[in-house]
């Protein structure tokens, strides 16, 4: 296996820009969550119980599998894949505004308002933004590690063959 950087070095990238990002990842979920909740809650008033959490459970599983798969192809050098998340954390912000009309309960929406925000705070952040260069850079080393191998197992090939 190829290492592309020390142990050493790694340490100090995680120590520097793992809580950064997994902020990130953790408000997210749950903006996602709480906004769901909210407006199941406010809007479909008249959905039985039983269809209502089974509406807002698989809301809520599919959207967090996108959010956590957004964040993976992010990590793997991808930053373009950004923008969903942020589009899911402006949805979210703006599901959860309009429902001060139907009273929810005064924790809930700000913790509904503030999720989302704190989400695109940290993903807006000095910090997030280094890791999603550094994050780019190790890709570009992993490809072209990957067509150096490749070369050589084709000249290998041809020698043999």
């Amino acid at each position: 296996m190829i290492l592309l950087m020390t142990l050493e070095e790694l340490w100090c990238f995680l120590k520097r820009y793992f809580p950064v990002f997994m902020a990130a990842v953790f408000a997210q979920s749950f903006a996602v969550a709480i906004c769901v909740l909210m407006v199941i809650d406010s809007y479909f008033q008249a959905l039985p119980l039983r269809e209502s959490l089974k509406f807002s459970f698989f809301s809520v599983l599919v959207s967090s599998l996108v959010i956590a798969h957004c964040n993976f192809m992010i990590v793997r050098g991808y930053p373009g894949w950004l923008w969903i998340p942020v589009v899911l954390m402006v949805l979210s912000l703006l599901g959860v505004l309009p429902t001060i009309e139907y009273r929810p309960h005064k924790v809930f929406y700000v913790l509904g308002l503030l999720f989302p925000l704190l989400a695109l705070l940290l993903i807006n952040s000095k910090r997030h933004r280094e890791a999603r260069a550094e994050w780019v850079k190790l890709r570009q080393k992993r490809q072209r590690i990957a067509k150096i191998i490749h070369t050589q197992r084709q000249r290998a090939r041809r020698r043999a063959g």
